[in-house]
């Protein structure tokens, strides 16, 4: 697996190497570490410093991490999310459909259930298996790359919050580019580093994630992204309120307490969530019904000013480039 790039290699999207701090001390929740955040000072890339070497990435995702971390919220998002893909096709279209970093498969049996034809790519080797059993062609990431899926190219490639994770995410969107039918589209979605949640929290914001998140994508420098793979934007959308929502509430909770998502981990990790301060605890769940009134509003009115916490980008191979 290639490595993510460094402060004095170039910008992958510019070639610039004007890299300035943009955020200085985050803290990951899980490892107790810092890492800051660089951007590039030609494009506005936004990358973590310093980024895990890909052999040291599996003791930031431990099996808490690796949870189906959107229980409550999971049926409902995965409804928006194939509404979201559907509207860009003619009404009762099916088609053959290749999921990115499939997390649990629900986005690809939901699709299936629906009449498309599926591909998936995960690194648990468990879900491929399951994914298999469903009738799927199901890979790991670097051998889909290297040898790519049975059949003719895809009318539909998701990757709902990749980008950020991947190595080489430019890589990856040329590799979309060219697995697409000429018609095809390509869906992505990635915490909004423009959005008003993450400007307001900076460091405290739960999306950055770091070092899990190697790269920090705006509207701008996830258009360049996909424009540099031969692909152009076809809509955007920074509104997906099952992460906008708990965004506000974690962030504004990690400016409080002592240690960080608190909160998020009693709600997703439940009993592989390690012990906290008792203080974290008791100001965390007294201060949720607040929080959550507070929150729905501002999320509401950044959607409004497209500037929500999500952002999703629909593109299309671009006319000028050769199928």
């Amino acid at each position: 697996m290639p490595a993510p790039p460094t402060p004095d290699q170039s910008c992958p999207l510019c070639d610039a190497k004007d890299w300035r701090t943009h955020l200085a001390g985050v803290l990951d929740y899980i490892s107790g570490e810092r890492f800051d955040l660089l951007r590039c000072e030609s494009c506005g890339l936004v990358i973590t410093h310093p980024a895990p070497a890909p052999a040291e990435l599996d003791r930031y995702y431990p099996p808490r991490y690796r949870t189906d971390r959107q229980k409550q919220t999971g049926g409902w998002r995965v409804r928006r999310r194939a509404a979201m893909l559907q509207r860009h096709f003619p009404r009762g279209f099916r088609g053959r459909l290749l999921d990115l970093g499939c997390g649990t498969g629900a986005f690809a049996l939901e699709m299936q259930r629906r009449g498309w034809t599926l591909a998936v790519t995960e690194l648990n080797d468990a879900v491929l298996e399951e994914m298999r059993s469903r009738g799927m062609e199901a890979k790991r990431p670097d051998e889909a790359l290297r040898d790519g899926f049975s059949g003719e190219r895809f009318d539909a490639i998701t990757a709902w919050h990749v980008l950020e994770h991947v190595p080489q995410p430019l890589a990856l969107a040329k590799w979309s580019a060219e697995h697409l039918s000429s018609d095809g589209v390509f869906q992505a979605t990635v915490p909004n580093l423009a959005s008003w949640q993450a400007n307001r929290f900076g460091r405290h914001w739960l999306h950055l994630d770091v070092p899990r998140h190697l790269f920090h994508f705006t509207p701008v420098t996830l258009r360049a992204l996909v424009e540099r793979a031969g692909m152009r934007e076809a809509a955007t959308s920074t509104v997906a309120l099952e992460y906008d929502v708990f965004g506000v509430v974690q962030s504004a909770l990690n400016g409080m307490c002592s240690r960080p998502n608190v909160l998020f981990e009693r709600l997703t990790a439940r009993g592989s969530a390690p012990e906290a301060p008792r203080r974290d605890v008791i100001v965390s769940w007294t201060l949720l019904p607040v929080l959550l009134a507070f929150a729905g509003v501002e999320c509401a009115l950044a959607g409004l000013a497209h500037r929500g916490g999500t952002l999703t980008m629909t593109c299309r191979v671009a006319s000028n480039k050769p199928q």
